[in-house]
Order: structure tokens, then sequence, then C-alpha cells
């Protein structure tokens, strides 16, 4: 009876727990990823520098003083605003969030962000991110689950879909 209960309870359930296990480990690999990345910039105590940074085919030059822009200049006839180091780090972070609530169909659907970050092996910046957005089903409105029920399938949120890369082109320590 004990190695019925075993075989049929237990073994499943420790296969489930491993599974979950990882599945969360894996989930977890981008924020570690940053979290290194980010000890790496801390560790080098940048407080001023200069970087370029492309962004929609428009490329600027940021100087960054005690964690704050103090100066953008277009290198291009464009205009973005200027961005830290921190910025893209809070950036990079975004992988999975909300952009933009409610876009469609009442609440049915949300924009979400999938993010994807490269740093530099040694300094730590993210050297590149790359950012999709695509509308989601909302299945934490009832907006989505009236549609659902009302039509049998998903709500149609394919409505807009778009990325974009962010590059640091150069960066510069200053005095």
């Amino acid at each position: 009876m004990r190695i019925t209960f075993a075989i049929v309870i237990v073994v499943p359930l420790l296969c489930i727990g491993g599974a979950a296990i990882a599945v969360m480990s894996a989930n977890n690999a981008p924020e570690r990823a940053i979290a290194d990345a980010e000890a790496r910039w801390r560790m080098h105590g940048f407080s001023h520098y200069v970087m370029i940074l492309e962004e929609l085919n428009c490329m600027v030059e940021i100087e960054v003083a005690g964690g704050r822009v103090a100066r953008v200049t277009p290198l291009e006839r464009c205009t973005r605003d200027g961005r830290t180091v921190e910025d893209l780090f809070a950036l990079a972070r975004r992988d999975g969030d909300t952009g933009m609530r409610c876009i469609a169909l009442g609440c049915a659907c949300d924009d979400r962000l999938s993010v994807e970050s490269v740093f530099h092996p040694f300094h730590g910046y993210p050297t590149s991110i790359y950012v999709r957005i695509e509308a989601q089903p909302n299945w934490r409105h009832p907006d989505a689950w009236r549609y659902f029920l009302a039509h049998g399938r998903s709500p149609s949120c394919n409505l807009m879909a778009g990325d974009k890369l962010i590059r640091v082109v150069s960066f510069r320590s200053l005095p």
C-alpha cells in the first residue's frame, strides 16, 4: 500500500516540484545577468562619463555627471532624451512588464515588453538592449474574460507589435 501511495502521489509531486524549480531558475537567469553586470558597473564607480547612444536610427552623445544627464548633443538631425547607464539597467529589468494598459477591447488587451540585453564584459554597462512590444490578452481584467465567454476564444490582441534596438556605440569615462 505504501509503495503504491509513493508511486501514485509522491513521485509525481516530486517531478512537478523539480520542474517548477527548473523553470523558476531559468526565469531568474536574465535577472542574475543584470545583477552581475550592475555589480561590475558599480565596482568601477563611474560618476562622470560620456556615451554615444543609438536609438531608432538616431545617435546622440550624452554626458552624465553624478548620476544625472548633464548634456545631450544630437549627432544627427534628430532628438532623443538623454539616458544614464542606470536608466539602461532599469529598462533591461522591464522584461515581461506591461508597456501600456487597456489598449484594445476595453481592457482585454495590454502591451507586453520583451527585453533582451547584452552587457560589457568588463565594465558591466549595457551595450545593447533589444525591446519588443506586443499586445497580449490581459487575463487579470474582466474584459478579457467577457470576450472569451462571448466569442469562445482569446481576445484578438494582435493589433500592434513593434521593436527597437538601443546601442551604446561608445563609452568614455571623464575625470
